[in-house]
């Protein structure tokens, strides 16, 4: 791979780009995505033709096997040589064994092209001539494109797992039965964790599921890395380790997670990346010795049954599980299955956080009658797989809130609307994954304020209506600025340009000042009899 990206370093243009800001290597290696497709098409749509013929039995080649072929081959050669250059930058790291048969059956996949295009120049003269054995070469290169088609189809695959994680065409074909964790006969239990461990559980693994898992969990390795676990964090070379313990400067996660957003090897590649919150947690803990939970007989940490779910979370002890595969006993996936139906029945909102995900989203705010606590045991059993609970305007008190018991996966809780004060929110614990709890209209006063400051991850908190929502308790509330308080006087938006000039009123039309009538001429009066007249 090195090769590949000195000679390109070499070149003069790409020096004088480079000092423009121009990543002429990288932006080549990206052109593989964007062409790889083209050859695959030209090649498969020539074979086709070719055994379409076999069906039809004609014993001549199609006219458009040798242009697709050649026009195939070529950009297969533009196609391979910038997928080298490509994993050289995006995959330098990566020594998984689907990115090599990806790279080299694609490798030989391109040679085959190239000689079959020749192969098929030279058959074409030879069916021409009718030389003799012409039929059985003709039979033999069908059989040879066939078989780079179906090697095509290969390299396709591994290109897939490669960008959407392992399986990706496969999964759907043929679904693999699910790893369930069983616990012992005792009823499973859950490892303790040291109080390192639990800073980790509560503020380091977070940040890595929300940032990092995507890429580098359970289902995408990419460069070869895999955070998920400890095992697989801690692995192989030391030297090649993303986290070196106690040497936060010299960690490749840190180096790459505080590189400028503009910069091509960032870390994480798309978004606003981690904010300095998050990236001084990460460097304490490397610094403090990048503690990570060892998964206990084996596996990945997981979920128990209620009890010990209960008691881990009463010892301060947290059970986790990856972003996407959580490890649930089967006994406690028995039981959350028979309390969803149940839920269902009762007119609540009971559906999983993802499609892959076991983890639920539940919503009573609609339940008719009104969900009361007469109805809080039916969460008693689906309590360790909740995500997301939504119990606005729902009728549970206090008492209600505290059967439901320990949520340890719980994100996202809504209490608006409800009559929910101190003792209620106070019985749930520490949730440890809890980033947004609403208390608007509920009577959760500043009795709370510690237990709320004391959540691990939560970052936003609704307190509009509520005894919490005076000036002075959401000021103590958002001290620190570890959490964001929404009440009422929150400032609404102010506009920052000048306001638009208003349109011109369209004037009323002037009206004329009436003339003055010119004054009528006057009837002339009959003379009056003068006193001396007399009538004739």
């Amino acid at each position: 791979m090195v090769p590949f990206t000195d000679l390109l370093a070499s070149v003069p243009a790409a020096s004088i780009l480079a000092e423009a800001g121009v990543d002429l290597g990288r932006a080549s290696g990206r052109l593989h995505p964007a062409i790889v497709h083209f050859p695959i098409a030209l090649a498969l749509v020539a074979v086709a033709a070719e055994w379409w013929r076999v069906v039809s039995r004609r014993q001549e080649l199609s006219a458009l096997t040798s242009p697709l072929l050649w026009i195939a081959a070529a950009t297969a050669v533009i196609s391979t040589a910038s997928g080298w250059v490509n994993a050289s930058f995006e995959h330098a790291n990566d020594v998984s064994t689907g990115l090599q048969l990806h790279r080299w059956i694609g490798t030989g996949t391109t040679a085959a092209l190239l000689c079959l295009a020749w192969w098929c120049h030279l058959l074409a003269a030879d069916l021409l001539n009718a030389s003799r054995g012409a039929i059985a070469q003709l039979r033999a290169f069908r059989w040879v494109a066939l078989a780079t088609g179906i090697a095509l189809g290969i390299t396709g695959h591994f290109g897939g797992d490669i960008v959407h994680g392992e399986g990706y065409m496969t999964e759907l074909v043929f679904p693999q039965a699910e790893e369930v964790h069983v616990d012992a006969a005792a009823g499973g239990e859950v490892a303790a964790l040291t109080a390192a461990e639990s800073s980790f559980v509560a503020n380091v693994r977070p940040i890595l599921e929300k940032h990092c898992f995507e890429c580098h969990g359970p289902r995408k390795q990419k460069g070869g890395l895999r955070m998920d676990s400890k095992a697989w964090l801690f692995n192989g070379d030391h030297e090649k380790w993303a986290v070196i313990p106690g040497k936060s400067a010299d960690s490749p996660l840190m180096q790459r997670v505080e590189l400028p957003r503009t910069d091509a090897d960032a870390m994480p590649p798309e978004g606003d990346g981690l904010n300095m919150e998050e990236v001084a947690i990460l460097k304490k803990w490397i610094d403090d010795g990048a503690a990570y939970p060892a998964a206990s007989g084996g596996g990945v940490i997981g979920t128990s049954t209620a009890a010990t779910t209960a008691a881990a979370a009463a010892a301060g002890t947290v059970a986790i599980a990856g972003s996407v595969a959580v490890d649930v006993p089967a006994a406690v996936r028995a039981k959350a299955e028979t309390a969803s139906k149940a839920l269902i029945a009762r007119g609540v909102l009971v559906q999983p956080v993802a499609a892959d995900s076991p983890l639920l989203d539940i919503n009573v705010s609609r339940a008719e009658p009104a969900f009361g606590d007469a109805d809080a045991a039916m969460l008693a059993d689906v309590a360790p797989l909740v995500a997301n609970l939504n119990l606005s305007k729902c009728a549970l008190t206090d008492a209600g809130l505290a059967k439901i018991g320990a949520m340890a996966r719980l994100e996202r809780l809504r209490l608006d609307g409800t009559g929910i004060g101190d003792a209620g929110v106070q019985a749930l614990g520490n949730l440890a994954h809890l980033e947004s709890i609403n208390l608007v209209g509920t009577k959760v006063s500043a009795a709370s304020t510690a237990w709320l400051q004391g959540q691990p991850a939560l970052r936003r908190v609704y307190v509009w209506q509520s005894p919490l929502d005076t000036p002075e308790l959401t000021k103590a509330l958002a001290a620190g600025g570890k959490l964001t308080v929404v009440g009422g006087d929150l400032p609404l938006a102010k506009p920052t340009t000048p306001p638009m000039p208003e349109d011109p009123k369209p004037e009323a039309p002037k009206s004329e000042a009436p003339k003055p009538e010119a004054p009528k001429p006057e009837a002339p009066k009959p003379d009056a009899p003068k006193p001396d007249e007399k009538k004739p």
